[in-house]
């Protein structure tokens, strides 16, 4: 009971933990694309923490998985005023990413991290292709740099974390659209120029 109390008050404070820790460090945003245009924007799971931060009360909708991850994710998402849909890598995907492309309006943008929840690691799925496509939206990578960090290296992604008042460098890509379906090596190679912008 005691945990389980603890781990609440936890997650209510998460939050204004991290925005706290995250004003320490010197965050310089690169090429920001034209603000009316919806987009997928995407970046790896390991670089999520900054990833997620710069997107924050714009009220972009995203993509959590129903895990206990998932959980703090989605509290911290709701806190900086995301539009959550809960899925995951196993069945329920399929239904979280038809719910997002049903209730996708005009001036809503999407938010995915393509190679989770659980990898392989920079490895880009087909979520964000498919709601490319369905909806008409360019896809526009997003390249995250830390001059200063903390790998974790016994997690799946290498997650990093930027050491207190380190630089972090944003850098977002060319405006990718997925017009038509590609399969086996054209579909790797659109995958790859994706992913050498990331």
């Amino acid at each position: 009971m005691a945990f389980e109390f603890l781990n609440k008050m936890g997650l209510k404070i998460l939050p204004l933990v991290i925005d706290t820790y995250i004003k320490t460090l010197r965050v310089k945003v690169n090429n920001y694309p034209d603000k009316d245009t919806d987009t997928v924007y995407i970046f790896w799971h390991s670089k999520m923490l900054i990833g997620w931060w710069i997107f924050r009360r714009k009220e972009f909708k995203a993509l959590v998985s129903k895990s206990k991850d998932g959980d703090v994710l989605n509290n911290v998402l709701n806190n900086w005023k995301y539009k959550v849909t809960r899925g995951s890598s196993s069945r329920s995907s399929k239904e979280a990413l038809d719910e997002i492309i049903k209730t996708l309006k005009e001036g809503d943008s999407i938010v995915i991290t393509p190679d989770g929840p659980r990898g392989p690691a920079q490895i880009i799925k087909n979520g964000a292709l498919i709601i490319s496509n369905k909806l008409k939206l360019p896809i526009v990578p997003v390249r995250i740099t830390f001059n200063n960090k903390k790998v974790l290296h016994k997690s799946w992604d290498k997650f990093e974390i930027p050491y207190p008042f380190s630089k972090c460098e944003v850098y977002f890509g060319e405006k990718h659209f997925y017009k038509n379906y590609l399969y086996g090596d054209e579909l790797e190679k659109f995958k790859q120029m994706l992913s050498n912008e990331m």
